[in-house]
């Protein structure tokens, strides 16, 4: 969906599926988000015009609807109540991306992934466990430990 440097020409409505976030550092792939159903993707270089620092790929067979700049004027000329739509959406996504980030920052392996299962379980069920283990940050073999010793 987008290379990094790349500038993105559009933004992204999930209907279906799941799209993953992610870095290359030093040929490694670090995950930072999963994109599923309902949530809006804005990557940076669709808003700044600068060249993507990072990669955008389905994880699963994906529909979404895509927005550009054009597009977007359009349907809020037509529709102007998609303004405040498109102004909730936003602030809900900034408050999301400002707890996800601090519960990060602040937590274990464990709490991370004790967060995920309830705040995302779907992504426990739709994404292969290396992917989640990478998105947490740690290594699979790590991941395993953590829900063998959740599960007694």
């Amino acid at each position: 969906m987008l290379q990094e440097g790349k500038i993105a020409n559009e933004c992204f409505f999930i209907l279906q599926g799941c799209v993953k976030k992610y870095y290359l550092i030093d040929g490694e792939e670090k995950i930072t988000n999963f994109y599923t159903e309902g949530q809006i993707i804005t990557p940076a270089s669709y808003t700044n015009r600068e060249p993507s620092k990072y990669f955008l790929a389905t994880v699963e067979e994906t529909i979404a609807l895509f927005g550009n700049p054009d597009t977007e004027k359009e349907a809020t000329r037509k529709h102007p109540e998609l303004e405040s739509f498109i102004r909730v959406m936003t602030e809900k996504l900034m408050v999301d991306i400002a707890d996800e980030f601090d519960n990060w920052v602040s937590h274990s392996a464990e709490d991370r992934y004790l967060w995920l299962l309830e705040n995302r379980p779907d992504l426990v069920q739709r994404v292969p466990q290396y992917q989640i283990a990478n998105y947490l940050g740690i290594k699979p073999e790590s991941l395993s430990r953590i829900r063998k010793r959740l599960a007694k």
